[in-house]
């Protein structure tokens, strides 16, 4: 993700140099009123420049990830930073323009805006970091029956006879539709199912049919017996 935050950061850059000479381009007097001489004119300035910052920063933690999905939750953050320096332009521009406007009015609203703009920000990283939690959580509960979903239909694929093949569909329907969140205290079914998946494995291997529907058979139990402990423990 370097190369994204690079493109950003050169995007950035663009927007903040033609921020700088669009708010300089402006005459210096307005209303008679040396506007560089002005409290309210440099307070909107300062401001806005903060907002400026804080976008890098955010737009450093957005492309800080490998993970497609981690950048998906972050994309309000990102969302909520733009707004909040668009918003900050507009109002500062016109505090930056009309400097006659009384300097307490100007400080107020800018630190209500950037205020506002932090608590989204926080609000929005909170809920990333929250959901992303979930979601690791949840892949590292189900991860048992996704990888015994795969070796189930990779022993569908490497059958070599019709009845081989037959036996391993009912293993592979068994894992596939068995209830995918596990359990510290499924342990030990579990364990007992990844040994017998390995040993069809090598009978699958080996085209021992007898011996495939005999650990079939076992499998089907076990996995049963999985979800009847599942439900117990929900």
């Amino acid at each position: 993700m370097k190369k994204t935050f690079k493109y950003f950061l050169i995007v950035w850059a663009i927007c903040f140099a033609v921020f700088n000479a669009v708010t300089f381009a402006f005459p210096r007097v307005m209303f008679e009123i040396d506007r560089y001489k002005e409290p309210v004119f440099w307070i909107s300035y300062a401001v806005i420049d903060v907002c400026f910052l804080c976008q890098i920063l955010v737009a450093w933690f957005f492309c800080n990830t490998e993970k497609n999905d981690k950048l998906f939750l972050r994309i309000p953050l990102l969302q909520t930073s733009i707004t909040a320096v668009i918003v900050m332009m507009i109002v500062g521009g016109v505090f930056m323009v009309l400097p006659i406007i009384p300097t307490w009015i100007a400080i107020i609203v800018c630190v209500i805006i950037f205020a506002v703009y932090l608590i989204a920000a926080i609000k929005a990283k909170a809920a990333a970091d929250i959901v992303g939690g979930i979601d690791d959580k949840i892949k590292a509960q189900t991860a048992f029956i996704r990888l015994a979903t795969v070796d189930a239909e990779m022993l569908v694929n490497r059958a070599a006879t019709e009845d081989i093949k037959a036996e391993a569909k009912k293993v592979y329907e068994a894992i596939r539709y068995s209830d995918p969140m596990s359990n510290p205290a499924l342990a030990g079914v579990e364990s007992e199912i990844s040994k017998h998946i390995e040993a069809l494995k090598a009978s699958v291997a080996e085209s021992d049919a007898e011996a495939v529907k005999a650990q079939t058979s076992e499998l089907i139990l076990l996995v049963k017996e999985r979800n009847s402990k599942c439900k117990l423990l929900k």
